[in-house]
């Protein structure tokens, strides 16, 4: 259980700094895009930072991002390589192996620059800015859940979730 909720709370963290990530890039080009700028504008209000710790977390973000940007091309190229050679008429076991084995070094390296990222990001907080995010992430994942849940019962009920008003079978 405890293994699980700590892959939960990574997960969480890694969505928040990568949607931070890409609003820190969106207002950087003066185009924020599907309201990153927003999100992280309100951020900063919640979390009622001051124009140093904003200043600093943005570079932090950029940083990370500036980072992050090769391993994510890489690992584009690498995914799409991996799925054309598993969907070949004879797949070597041995090749698919090798690239799956590489894109998980991949993404372990990745996580291990968000880790960094949120690392530096915490040393900027405040104690009560940390249990501020320690409520953000409870939301985020409440979120996850309630959505989880909607999709669960669409698989279950195709009709749109919604019961259907004709019986399954006649009344005689």
């Amino acid at each position: 259980m405890m293994k699980r909720t700590s892959w939960i709370a990574l997960s969480v963290c890694v969505i928040v700094l990568g949607a931070a990530i890409a609003g820190v890039a969106a207002y950087e080009r003066d185009r924020p895009g599907l309201g990153m700028h927003m999100r992280f504008e309100r951020l900063a209000v919640r979390l009622k930072l001051t124009s140093a710790q904003e200043s600093q977390i943005k570079a932090d973000l950029k940083q990370a991002r500036t980072n992050a940007r090769p391993e994510i091309d890489s690992m584009r190229n690498l995914r799409a390589t991996l799925a054309k050679q598993i969907f070949t008429d004879r797949p070597d076991q041995a090749a698919i192996q090798k690239n799956a084995d590489q894109l998980k070094q991949q993404l372990s390296a990745m996580i291990d620059q968000y880790v960094k990222a949120g690392l530096e990001i915490n040393g900027v907080l405040t104690s009560d800015q940390r249990v501020e995010v320690q409520k953000i992430i409870t939301e985020h994942q409440q979120l996850a859940e309630r959505r989880r849940a909607r999709r669960q019962q669409h698989r279950t009920q195709p009709s749109g979730g919604q019961q259907s008003t004709v019986p399954d079978q006649p009344k005689q």
